[in-house]
């Protein structure tokens, strides 16, 4: 009775490992595109003709909600054209992870948008595209004109299943993963 009772606990055991037991023949499950990501720090890196001209950040360390966000002053020379690199962060995690690599691997479902306030004297025209052709927004050119105050509001939209295929892209669509606004002179 006694090996009966050692064979079949065996035998369960090993029904239980078998059935436990990863299939390593299945790819990798992709992340999943709908989890909105934590941002807790925005910069955009300004260069003139590849050389830096500045990093202007927007840092809100534990993200929505506690410590009060902070956000540099942009400042800019007029009638220029610059490069504009936007990096994102989350800090709330460590290592911190580089939420802007995320967004390029997903760049399918996200989407920047640029909104100075009317009267600042700037524009800015997308450099990287998604697999449609679609905007995304990491890489922009950025023109300033005339001397001019105001603000500047750069918006990550969220957009699994809903982001446009062809066009410009459109806000309206999605989550937003963060909305930051900075305080902006060109001069």
């Amino acid at each position: 009775m006694k090996n009966l009772t050692q064979l079949t606990l065996t035998l369960a055991m090993s029904i239980l490992l078998l059935s436990c037991k990863k299939n390593h023949d299945e790819a990798p499950s992709p992340q999943d595109q709908n989890e909105t990501e934590l941002i807790t720090t925005v910069s955009l890196i300004i260069k003139d003709n590849g050389i830096l001209v500045d990093t202007f950040t927007f840092n809100d360390p534990d993200g929505a909600g506690g410590i009060s966000p902070s956000a540099e002053h942009i400042t800019l020379s007029m009638n220029k054209n610059y490069t504009c690199t936007l990096l994102l962060l989350d800090e709330t995690k460590i290592p911190t992870d580089t939420t802007s690599l995320e967004i390029e691997e997903e760049k399918d479902v996200h989407q920047f948008f640029f909104h100075p306030s009317a009267g600042t004297n700037m524009t800015f025209a997308y450099v990287d595209y998604d697999d449609h052709g679609v905007p995304v927004g990491l890489q922009t050119t950025l023109a300033t004109e005339a001397a001019s105050t105001g603000t500047l509001t750069v918006v990550l939209k969220h957009q699994p299943g809903v982001k446009p295929t062809s066009g410009n892209g459109n806000e309206a669509l999605g989550e937003t993963d963060v909305e930051v606004a900075f305080d902006v002179t060109i001069q």
